[in-house]
């Protein structure tokens, strides 16, 4: 029998007001770190992580950071693809893009980036990525103050370390960032992970859905992908068989939604789907536009990915289709998500394909997800 855990993992900020610390982004001077709480003049620099659904898991412990840190200038060192995210959220004043697979690649450019950290003298960074690489580059940047876990042998480039407590099984992400807060004796709060698309994104969310034909009325938000991971896919005809009922219910359209990797997927949704309740924004958003997006859904269908970490950061009322993922470790981390799974002995197995017969995807119905998602709309 199928199970659904209708459990809300954690209360999510409602939506709320668009206002936002970094949107608009700002500059200040630098001044030099004094112990204990920051004083007006702190500078701290925080090493986001690389991915979108990681970077939205560690915004609690980001604010946490915010909130011991009140006066100081607080600025995110951030992979490209991400940068947008921290516009809808009310911790930093300022980001820093780090992109070593494009402009910082190789040698020359770890040393670019290096210069450009080290070119607003900050006074503290705190890493969030276990990597050797962050370490290292904050250390060549010259920060006087670095401060994150003591992993992959890195402790020698950095000044508090915090030794890597044993995760106990099912423990949510979000607070295994809040670990690395605790651990550097900062205040700790309860993990908010919220977001709030802004005015802006929601404009160019709106326009990317006009333009693709939107009659107004309920939006059914479709994802069928997932990052590096075959074995988290749902399959496509039952994504589509959920929305056109959905859709028709409601009296709505379906939006399918995607990377530029995913066009093969969101063609398999839209091939089960009537023309007129189609709106394909596959490979058509930026990160910011995709906020914008979700903001306008009445519910979101998807996998275990980043977007549905950002839809549940939104409020945004979403079902999630997990598998071979421990759903609470990396679930939804809101109170109008619902996680669809079929608890089988073989799940968790973290695996990216399975090699057997993908049982625990195939035995999801389209019926339970439907009835999970028509109840949380009606709710």
């Amino acid at each position: 029998m199928l199970d659904v855990d209708a459990r809300p993992l954690s209360n999510a900020a409602s939506r709320g007001s668009e206002g936002s610390r970094c949107a608009p982004c700002l500059r200040y001077g630098g001044g030099r770190y004094r112990g204990g709480r920051a004083a007006m003049t702190d500078s701290i620099l925080i090493f986001a992580p690389s991915w979108i659904g990681d970077s939205v898991m560690s915004l609690g412990a980001m604010r946490a950071v915010r909130k011991t840190h009140s006066n100081a200038r607080i600025v995110a060192l951030t992979r490209p693809w991400v940068q947008e995210l921290y516009a809808g959220c009310d911790v930093f004043d300022d980001t820093i893009l780090y992109d070593p697979h494009g402009a910082d690649r190789g040698i020359s450019g770890f040393l670019r980036a290096a210069r450009r950290v080290r070119l607003e003298d900050f006074d503290l960074s705190i890493l969030f990525p276990n990597a050797f690489r962050a370490a290292f580059l904050i250390h060549t940047a010259g920060i006087p103050e670095r401060w994150g876990y003591a992993t992959e042998k890195r402790g020698v480039f950095l000044t508090k370390r915090v030794p890597p407590a044993p995760r106990p099984f099912g423990r949510h992400q979000a607070h295994f960032y809040l670990d690395l807060i605790g651990g550097l004796g900062l205040d700790l709060v309860e993990p908010d992970l919220s977001l709030q698309a802004t005015e802006p994104m929601r404009r160019a969310g709106r326009t990317l859905l006009e333009r693709e034909g939107y009659k107004g009325g309920p939006l059914v938000g479709v994802h069928p992908g997932a990052t590096n991971s075959r074995a988290k896919l749902w399959q496509t005809s039952r994504y589509a068989e959920v929305a056109l009922k959905l859709a028709e219910t409601l009296d709505g359209q379906v939006v399918i939604l995607g990377g530029i990797t995913e066009g093969v997927l969101a063609e398999e949704v839209r091939a089960g789907l009537p023309k007129e309740r189609v709106l394909m924004l596959q490979g058509k958003t930026s990160l910011g536009e995709l906020m914008g997006v979700l903001s306008e859904l009445a519910v979101f269908l998807t996998n275990d990915s980043g977007p549905m970490h950002l839809a549940a950061a939104l409020a945004v009322p979403t079902v999630a289709v997990f598998g071979p993922t421990d759903f609470r470790e990396t679930g939804p981390y809101s109170s109008v998500a619902r996680v669809v799974r079929e608890p089988v002995d073989c799940s968790p197995c973290l695996y990216r394909d399975c090699p057997i017969d993908h049982r625990c995807m195939e035995r999801v119905t389209p019926e339970r997800v439907y009835d999970e998602a028509l109840a949380l709309v009606s709710s």
